[in-house]
Order: structure tokens, then sequence, then C-alpha cells
């Protein structure tokens, strides 16, 4: 497996469809600005869940979880996208963030070994990324 976050996103990529419709905003709060995307959520939850228990969970599971954080930011203004528009820089700060973060929590759980694979995408990206 390729350490690459360009490989990584691509790879990703390929396990979501196309497009996603974004029309159907559900409880949204115009006070607070928040709202969630009907059917988002599930879409994203059904990749990440694919990898629970694997050696891949924590980078895979993360940029999962930062592919639906930039739709769901995306859904305030479209109605719907192709996931081919996502600029990868957006997916990119938000996944480094959100691995990082699983990295330094130890009562999420995760083995020695997957905190490793952690480095080990920060050793060949660079810290704040780069390639």
């Amino acid at each position: 497996m390729s350490l690459r976050f360009n490989d990584l996103l691509a790879r990703a990529l390929l396990e979501w469809p196309d497009e996603i419709d974004l029309s159907a905003l559900l409880h949204r709060d115009a006070e607070s600005g928040r709202y969630s995307v009907a059917g988002l959520y599930d879409t994203a939850d059904i990749r990440e869940a694919r990898y629970i228990g694997t050696d891949e969970e924590i980078v895979m599971r993360n940029l999962h979880n930062a592919i639906f954080g930039v739709l769901h930011d995306v859904a305030k203004y479209m109605t719907h996208t192709r996931l081919s528009y996502l600029r990868s820089e957006a997916v990119r700060l938000e996944f480094e963030g959100h691995l990082k973060a699983c990295m330094e929590m130890p009562d999420l759980g995760y083995p020695p070994a997957a905190i490793e694979l952690g480095r080990c995408y920060f050793t060949e990206n660079g810290e704040c990324g780069g390639g």
C-alpha cells in the first residue's frame, strides 16, 4: 500500500459514487448554521466500516471521514457535486488533522502498529504534507 497522499485519495475516491446528491439538508438551524445532509453520513460510514479491524484502519477511516467533512461543507453551497471536483488540498488538511488527533488519543485504542502507520504516512508526505 502506497502511503503517498494522492495515491490514498485516488484509492478512497474509487470507493465513493462519482456524484453525490447534497440537496436534502436536514435539521437546518439558521441561528447556529448546523445541518446534516440526508444520506451523506451513511454513505461515508459504509466506506469507513470496511476498514474496521484492518491494518489500514487509522488511515483509511480518517481519509473517508475527511472526504465526508469536505462534502458536508460543500453542501452549504451546492445541491450536488462530483467527487472529482473536490480540492485534494481541502481533503488533505482535514485528513491530516484527524489522523494526528487519532494518533495522539490513546483512549481510541489504536494498536501501536496503527500509530506507526500514521507516523509512516507523515514521514512519506512530510509533517504538513507536500506531495
